[in-house]
């Protein structure tokens, strides 16, 4: 999309308009260049160092791992904006089928593609008979502090609502999933392309350990090489400070502190026209279902993972438009992977791709669908099938018109 032609805005314009501060939502920030004042800048420049700072072996990076720094999946995605956006790297996951049922392979389905001190990788010495794989591309991470703060009960409403509104068609699967920082203490998840996790500390404990190999308090046991320990030289937990890990802390904090991802509108008077109209069709064939504009976060002072985390008024009771619902859902896309620790039911379904950000991931090149096969919108939306093959069969019988008025609104997410 020209520059010209576009604007980057701080509110959604074909959304809802900012309430006022009456105890009503009020507009969560939209940026990719300012956070959303969570925490002080201080605060949050020193958390964000900790997210974009390479590690090295001496700091237990590996042996085996995916990157070297958050922000070497979570990238910027404008330029000069903050890291944390998606980026290039692609997880592999793979195991293998017996009597019809999968099973991990050795030591998880994690397999990392990387290795310090000229080791050999997992994806190397990955087995052929290791032959169910899957590709999961890295997801952004603009906007999940009011994700997290989303209450669990809205999520459940969320799904009664798709069962009741498709007479059972559509229906998404609530996981829920452990808190690692609550010990005995549960939540809906929310985060990850498996909805594994509903806490931001307790995933960015886990990606430090599974994607850097770097273990807190935590998550305080080394990653294996395809099951078989491995000794990095450094003592575990590695990242030992504050109460679950220093690093793991402020990685959170970054999360918590990025603003939601802005919209991109036309200037042109017509094509904005075009995108309102496309909002409409969006709507009409029924995408908004799962893909829903519109959630609020709990008020300030309420608390959400297990108790564990209460939430400030920076991130209470703001109204934010994710375009996605956070839950599972079979779309006929996979994925082949059952990851560790999901129930049989799980099988086939994918969180629900949430859109905000779409514009930019597509001025950028990014894929899409959790593998990224489908490089445009439309195939995309031609992939979908089983729970949402009426969608896709609704927008294949739009005109011509409508289908590219349609896709100008995916584009301006």
């Amino acid at each position: 999309m020209k520059n010209k032609l576009v604007k980057r805005l701080a509110i959604v314009v074909l959304g809802v308009a900012t309430l006022g501060a009456s105890g009503c939502p009020q507009e969560a920030p939209q940026s990719f260049e300012k956070q959303n004042g969570f925490v002080s800048q201080k605060e949050f420049d020193e958390a964000k160092d900790a997210f974009d700072e390479i590690e090295g072996p001496q700091d237990g990076l590996g042996v085996h791992f995916n990157e070297s720094s958050c922000a070497g999946c979570h990238g910027p995605t404008v330029k000069g904006g903050l890291t944390g956006g998606s980026g290039p790297v692609t997880e592999l996951r793979a195991g293998h089928l017996e009597n019809g049922q999968f099973i991990p392979a050795p030591g998880g389905t994690l397999i990392t593609l990387q290795a310090t001190n000229n080791a050999t990788t997992e994806a190397a010495a990955l087995s052929a008979s290791e032959n169910v794989r899957d590709r999961f591309i890295t997801l952004s991470l603009f906007g999940d502090g009011f994700v997290e703060c989303i209450p669990d009960e809205m999520l459940r409403r969320i799904s009664n609502e798709q069962n009741a509104r498709t007479n059972g068609r559509i229906k998404g699967l609530v996981r829920v999933v452990a808190i690692s920082e609550a010990p005995g203490k549960t939540a809906v998840g929310r985060f990850g392309w498996a909805s594994q996790h509903a806490s931001l500390l307790s995933f960015a404990a886990d990606a430090y350990k599974n994607e850097m190999g770097i273990t807190s308090k935590l998550q305080p046991e080394d990653n294996t090489f395809l099951g078989q320990k491995v000794d990095d030289g450094v003592a575990d937990p590695e990242d030992t400070g504050g109460t679950f890990g220093e690093d793991v802390e402020f990685f959170a904090r970054f999360m918590r502190a990025l603003s939601a991802p802005p919209r991109l509108i036309p200037a042109d008077a017509k094509e904005r026209k075009d995108v309102e109209n496309g909002a409409k069709i969006f709507k009409n064939i029924g995408c908004n279902v799962c893909h829903l504009p519109d959630l609020v976060t709990a008020k300030a002072g309420a608390k959400v993972n297990g108790g564990s985390f209460t939430v400030p008024a920076a991130l209470g009771n703001k109204r934010f438009h994710p375009y996605g619902d956070f839950l599972l859902h079979d779309i006929g896309t996979g994925p082949a992977i059952l990851r560790e620790g999901m129930p049989p039911e799980t099988k086939n379904k994918i969180r629900t791709a949430a859109l905000w950000g779409m514009g930019s991931r597509l001025a950028n090149g990014e894929p899409l669908l959790h593998d990224g096969s489908a490089k445009t919108p439309e195939e995309a939306i031609q992939r979908h099938k089983n729970s949402a093959a009426q969608e896709a069969d609704k927008f294949q019988k739009l005109s011509a018109n409508d289908k590219a008025r349609l896709l100008k609104f995916l584009r301006s997410l």
